[in-house]
Parts: C-alpha cells; sequence; structure tokens
C-alpha cells in the first residue's frame, strides 16, 4: 500500500511478509533502492540475518486490491529467504529459507493496520533451499504495524510463536520492485520485493 512521496508500513503476513508485503507505492527512486543495511550494533546481536526476495513465480497478493480507500483486504504470498548468516552463532546451520503468508489488514494506499495472520519460515540447511529441512518458524506480525517502506513492512515485524527461535523477535524491510506508483489511480493487486529480515 503505497503513499505517492512517502511509504509507511504496516505489513503479512509475513506470512510475514508476505508479508512480507502487503502493498506499496513509492517514487521510481525509492523502488530502486535496497532497504536499509542494519545497524553494526544490531548486527552484532543478532541471531539471524537473511536477504529477502520474491523470486520467479513469487508475489504477495492483495484481494480485494489495495487502493487509497481504506478497506479490509486479504494478502497471501510468498518468498525466499537467503544469504542467511548468524552474527551470534546461534543459528549457525540455517543457510537459506521460504517463507509463506497468510492474513488480513485494513489497508490503504499509505497505512495497514489490524493485522491478523501468520508467515510460516522453513528453514534449510544449504544455498537456495537445498540440503536439509533444519526446522520451521511460525511468525505472527505485530497488530498495530510499523514504519518502513511500504505497509507490507509491518507484517515483517513481530514475534516468533513456535518452531524454531520460538519467542523470539523479528524485524525486516522491504521496497517493492514492480510499479506500485498506480495504486491511488487504478489499485494494487500484488507486489513483488526486495529487502533484509533479521531476528534477535
Amino acid at each position: 500500500m503505497p503513499a505517492v512521496h512517502r511509504l509507511r508500513a504496516a505489513a503479512v503476513t509475513a506470512t510475514a511478509i508476505l508479508t512480507l508485503f502487503a502493498t506499496g507505492a513509492t517514487s521510481r527512486a525509492e523502488t530502486q533502492r535496497a532497504a536499509p543495511a542494519p545497524t553494526a550494533a544490531a548486527a552484532h546481536q543478532a541471531t539471524l540475518k537473511c536477504s529477502l526476495r520474491t523470486g520467479p513465480g513469487q508475489r504477495i497478493a492483495f484481494s480485494p486490491a489495495v487502493t487509497s480507500t481504506p478497506r479490509k483486504i486479504s494478502a497471501r504470498g510468498s518468498a525466499n529467504l537467503d544469504n542467511c548468516t548468524s552474527p551470534n552463532g546461534r543459528q549457525s546451520r540455517i543457510a537459506s529459507g521460504r517463507l509463506t503468508v497468510k492474513g488480513t489488514a485494513h489497508a490503504n494506499c499509505s497505512r495497514a493496520k489490524s493485522l491478523r495472520g501468520k508467515a510460516t519460515v522453513t528453514w534449510y540447511s544449504g544455498r537456495n533451499r537445498t540440503g536439509r529441512i533444519v526446522g520451521r518458524s511460525v511468525l505472527r506480525p505485530a497488530p498495530r504495524g510499523t514504519s518502513g517502506y511500504t505497509p507490507a513492512d509491518s507484517f515483517l515485524n513481530g514475534t516468533i510463536t513456535s518452531g524454531r527461535m520460538a519467542h523470539r523477535t523479528f524485524a525486516g524491510a522491504a521496497v517493492p520492485t514492480n510499479n506500485v506508483r498506480i495504486c491511488h489511480s487504478s489499485g494494487v493487486r500484488h507486489i513483488k520485493g526486495r529487502g533484509a529480515l533479521s531476528i534477535r
């Protein structure tokens, strides 16, 4: 859910994106800009850090389309987690993951709130979702959302409720890679994006 000059967040599931992405509108420059890198202090504290991107055939779809009129929308889709590292060494067996998201929110082009839903991550020992499955995590977005590039970012902030790394918090941000500037004129029915996700 984009705003013409400025994007605020409120994301899903993230699920959990996803979640990852509810919808966003951004200028061309913002769309091409990568999500901000975590600070050195945040990186040091992180249990796991991964890059996030919708791969070929992946997207976060909205029903009905996100428009300038606030209304309840549902979102579902998937994204890939790659280049995973564990700064504190506690999750060194994880190399990649796949995130699937399903949820609802009350949203328009610039804001999403009342988030409900979840995201599930399947973790792999090898790059690009190869090797052994080394666990799964269920993520719940913070219901009030958070600030970010797009409302979808709200789905990328919350708590892991069960599975691997249960009770830890996660935080992420993503920028859309498809044209979301049409939100105010014709609405946005899906979003693709790239960014980063960090688990504390």
